[in-house]
């Protein structure tokens, strides 16, 4: 294993560490977003995430954004609070290494090609037997299951093979790829869960460890909510497709455009609806449509638009919209580009996004931890780890631990 120069930074003054995770170990042997995103939960909650990164680096370290050589501002998000080792997983000297490394590990996370890491005898059948209480989580776009067990692919393929992109375009049009990475982000998302319970049960129940399979696939599947199971219980018959910017089942709910910009506007239940049809019968008179059940919105869905836009077009702006809508009880919000989001003052008040050091720029911001702790602060600790930064602290670690 090689070394670079280390920059050890941090952005909290030194403090006894009470987050929940201190004193896990997680051995961390994954690349670009799913399987980063879930240890860099791990790392926030204060696991010890020691990334295995190969000699060229994980391949998110020259994505854009770049801030300098080799140093990406995708990579400093997702690999905030880790220590960085590299090892050639072609070099047994190196492997024996890793092995000598998990063996005092809890949890080993990766979303390498099926199969390749246990064709290095670092699969979980030979790492159970070396720590029989390890946790390991594999997390591919297929799984290790099924039909297409061990095949390679990407968010984007199984988000078109989970169906999700089928919901999206507009409707009678062409479906679309989402525009955000749904697949990978929730991957990520529920592997972190399933690792926390696994490490609750293990302590609870003083238990052997646990293998994890997650696929991206399966990941994408809560998302559809109503749509699956409408597939599940209607024998066939129904065919839940693309909707445009309206929400199939309840009306008004979705995008509307007022003269100056689009806004959302959610009135899903009748008594919301009650308070926006008054806002619309005293602005432009009653409909002569019955619009009174939301079966009969769904019917009549292009004259709820027509009347919710031309009240709109009264008002003049989709800021006036919003308020009138918000000061009735309405929920409605805009559509923010997505440059405005972090200085937007939701995301300010909600601190969603944290400052920290960076070698290249001084500091940059990064988005925070989604969830907030009462006693406990859940902010990442300090900076992405440069490649191999802390490669000769590790393998000191070991020697002494073996002397």
């Amino acid at each position: 294993m090689s070394t670079t120069k280390s920059h050890d930074v941090t952005t909290h003054a030194a403090a006894p560490d009470t987050r929940p995770l201190v004193g896990v170990r997680v051995i961390d042997f994954t690349q670009v977003l799913a399987g980063p995103y879930c240890t860099r939960l791990l790392a926030d909650m204060g696991a010890e995430v020691i990334k295995v990164e190969p000699p060229a680096g994980d391949p998110s370290r020259v994505l854009p954004p770049q801030l300098g050589p080799g140093h990406s501002g995708y990579f400093a998000w997702l690999n905030a609070g880790k220590k960085s080792i590299v090892a050639d997983l072609r070099n047994e000297a190196d492997v024996a290494q890793l092995r000598d490394l998990i063996a005092q590990a809890d949890v080993v996370v990766e979303n390498m090609r099926p199969g390749s890491l246990a064709a290095k005898g670092l699969g979980f059948e030979d790492l159970h037997k070396l720590n029989p209480r390890l946790v390991m989580c594999s997390i591919s776009a297929f799984g290790n299951s099924g039909a297409m067990a061990g095949q390679a692919g990407q968010g984007i393929i199984a988000e078109g093979m989970a169906g999700v992109i089928d919901m999206n375009g507009e409707a009678g049009g062409q479906p679309l790829p989402l525009g955000v990475s749904l697949a990978d982000v929730s991957s990520g998302i529920h592997a972190y869960g399933a690792i926390v319970t696994a490490l609750y049960k293990k302590l609870s129940q003083d238990s052997a460890g646990e293998y994890i399979d997650i696929s991206l696939f399966d990941s994408c599947l809560p998302y559809h909510d109503i749509a699956l199971m409408q597939v599940c219980v209607g024998s066939g018959k129904v065919n839940p497709t693309r909707n445009g910017n309206e929400h199939p089942q309840v009306v008004p709910y979705g995008v509307y455009e007022a003269p100056d910009a689009a806004f959302v506007l959610a009135a899903g239940t009748e008594v919301l609806w009650g308070r926006l049809s008054r806002l619309l019968d005293d602005a432009l008179g009653a409909s002569t449509e019955d619009l009174s059940t939301n079966a009969q919105r769904i019917k009549a869905h292009g004259i709820v638009r027509q009347r919710v836009e031309a009240w709109s077009r009264g008002l003049g702006s989709a800021r006036r919209t919003i308020e009138a809508l918000k000061a009735a009880g309405i929920p409605a919000g805009p559509v923010e580009p997505v440059r405005n989001v972090p200085s937007s003052e939701l995301a300010r008040s909600r601190r969603s996004f944290v400052s920290m050091e960076d070698p290249v720029m001084g500091r940059i911001s990064i988005p925070a931890t989604p969830f907030r702790f009462s006693d406990t602060n859940t902010e990442p600790r300090k900076r992405a780890p440069g490649l191999g930064e802390h490669t000769a602290e590790i393998a000191a670690t070991l020697a002494q631990t073996k002397a």
